[in-house]
């Protein structure tokens, strides 16, 4: 072969549906918007923290740095250090689902936990019942391992199941349904546990329960895991992280719960792939999670004050309807009124007022006519970035 020649490159037919991250499509086209104008961009797209007051705890910082100097960079064990997953287990058990330590598996985020969980369980052909609208890296994963995305409606304004449909959805090749609580990208708290479970119990349907907001959920609202039913402890694999509650999203760890033989497969996954989570990552959200709680209770209040903020705002603006959500650090409000689609929504305020949301059709089609926003940043950002989508809709 001459010089400078090359053969195509011949890829896995399993990656023939890869594509870059649906939900981050506004965040690179907002950066590369900064990149070629130097205009300044408001980031409401971004499903992170922004701002200086949203960071972890001194004592989980110090905690870090405290492990990094004492040589805490050896390989541990792969499902992650005992004293750790020990304090996961007693979390765990809080929620109502008795937990041991052979329970718990300590991973690269929570992400990392909903991957192996798919790759673990899903066989060519097993269909999963997922959310619409959703988190899509799920979709990813389910299709990369043969398995069959099935989409169950969510009823608006709050987002629930409607149970009939997702009885109806049910056929023997059904393994697997996945919630998440509060959900993504809505921020609302999936209701009816006890009959979706009942539901899943009769049909011997695996519950795949991702929980990453689960202290960020604001009052009268209440946190609670389908995993704590009657009956569900060995039928769900809970998945939670220390990204959002201990504001660690750049300490990639998260976690999950399932039965001991599921735990111990998934390990195998681990140890065959990523080794194991640092150990002063692990190290410091043992300080994280076993530590003073206050800091927890301050920035979900904070957050919550953001949230009614935004809220408040958004209703003000002729052609927006908001729900108030829940949970999370997102809103996702309804812009039907203002006669464009999500996408074309989104496009027009990046492009024309420098605000970077996410078309709600990223997460699914029942997305459409709605748009997601991050509130999670200072106060004089998400004041301006509100005020640029006011005008951005006055001047339609």
């Amino acid at each position: 072969m001459a010089t400078g020649d090359s053969s195509p490159l011949r890829l896995s037919s399993r990656t023939s549906h890869f594509v870059l991250p649906k939900q981050w499509a506004s965040m690179r086209k907002a950066e590369a918007l900064e990149k070629e104008t130097g205009k300044r961009v408001i980031h409401f797209e971004k499903g992170d923290f922004q701002g200086d007051e949203f960071y972890p705890a001194p004592h989980i910082l110090e905690a870090a740095s405290r492990a990094v100097h004492e040589g805490h960079v050896r390989y541990v064990p792969g499902p992650g250090l005992p004293e750790l997953r020990d304090a996961i287990a007693e979390e765990a058990t809080k929620r109502g689902r008795p937990t041991t330590r052979d329970e718990v598996l300590v991973t690269m985020g929570a992400k990392h936990a909903l991957t192996q969980s798919l790759l673990t369980m899903i066989d060519v052909g097993d269909e999963v019942i997922f959310p619409n609208p959703g988190y899509p890296p799920d979709e990813f994963w389910i299709t990369y391992a043969g398995g069959k995305v099935v989409y169950a409606p969510l009823v608006e304004p709050d987002f629930h199941f409607d149970l009939d449909s997702l009885k109806n959805l049910i056929t023997p090749k059904t393994k697997m349904l996945i919630i998440n609580s509060p959900q993504r990208p809505n921020g609302m708290i999936v209701g009816q546990l006890e009959e979706i479970a009942q539901i899943c119990l009769e049909h011997n349907v695996m519950v795949l329960t991702d929980e990453i907001f689960s202290h960020m959920v604001y009052n009268p609202a209440e946190h609670k895991t389908i995993a704590a039913v009657d009956g569900m402890a060995n039928q769900s694999i809970l998945v939670d992280t220390f990204s959002k509650t201990y504001i660690m999203t750049g300490f990639r760890i998260g976690w999950c719960v399932a039965n001991k033989e599921l735990i111990t497969a998934m390990d195998i996954f681990q140890q065959n792939s990523v080794t194991n989570v640092p150990a002063f990552v692990q190290l410091a959200a043992l300080a994280g999670i076993t530590g003073p709680q206050d800091h927890v209770l301050t920035q979900t209040a904070r957050l919550q004050a953001k949230r009614d903020k935004t809220v408040e705002l958004l209703n003000k603006i002729d052609g927006i309807d908001c729900q108030t959500p829940d949970g999370s650090f997102y809103v996702f409000p309804d812009i039907r009124g203002t006669g464009m689609t999500a996408q074309q929504f989104a496009d027009y305020l990046i492009e024309n007022f420098q605000v970077g949301v996410v078309a709600g059709t990223a997460f699914g089609d029942r997305g459409e006519g709605h748009i997601r926003l991050t509130y999670a940043c200072p106060d004089e950002v998400l004041e301006e970035g509100l005020d640029r989508i006011r005008r951005g809709v006055e001047n339609l």
